[in-house]
């Protein structure tokens, strides 16, 4: 039996297509994040403005702690989670935190874990069981993510303040100083699975 040309060409095609998707598919399955970093650029000019209503932050359990251009880095590793690019899910926690005070109402907040929520694109904080993970940054502006291997990356060009993470803020520090949608710096995450 003679098998016209078309075809014969057709179902190689096929089957080489099938093995493709077979294997992009088998590469895009959620991987554990092995290790990596986090990056919050918060700007002078936003913690300038906090510093004028008597309140402070500082960082804890971070791998690196600067200040240059007019802006505070702080960087926190990342070791757990299932951050993924290629579908923009999963999150991956840091296990670092953030302690806010006023000095003027004399009320504090211990941010104790930190959570990177690639889909919703988010930074949350989380501080005692009854309060529960809140939203502290929405990261905006113009967002990357990348992907080479086993490496991802993503970012944010905006760190903005979210309204839940302004109320909670507002309310655990006895002020109005946190104003949702302020612009507090820029993210960046990398990491490998």
């Amino acid at each position: 039996m003679r098998i016209p040309a078309k075809r014969a060409l057709a179902l190689p095609v096929a089957a080489l297509s099938a093995v493709a998707l077979a294997g992009f598919a088998a590469g895009t399955a959620d991987a554990d994040v092995v290790s990596g970093s986090v990056t919050l650029t918060v700007d002078a000019s936003f913690l300038a403005g906090l510093a004028q209503h008597g309140i402070g932050f500082l960082p804890s359990n971070y791998t690196a702690l600067s200040y240059s251009d007019g802006a505070a880095k702080v960087t926190y590793p990342l070791s757990a989670g299932t951050a993924e690019v290629t579908t923009f899910s999963g999150t991956a926690p840091a296990p670092g935190g953030i302690f806010g005070f006023d000095i003027k109402s004399l009320k504090l907040v211990d941010l104790q874990s930190l959570i990177f929520d690639l889909g919703d694109s988010q930074f949350d904080g989380q501080g005692s069981a009854s309060v529960g993970e809140v939203p502290l940054f929405d990261i905006t502006g113009t967002t990357f993510g990348a992907v080479s291997g086993t490496s991802e990356t993503y970012s944010g060009s905006e760190l903005t303040l979210d309204p839940a993470g302004a109320a909670y803020l507002n309310s655990a520090l006895g002020t109005s100083a946190f104003v949702a949608g302020a612009n507090v710096g820029s993210f960046t995450a990398s990491w490998t699975s």
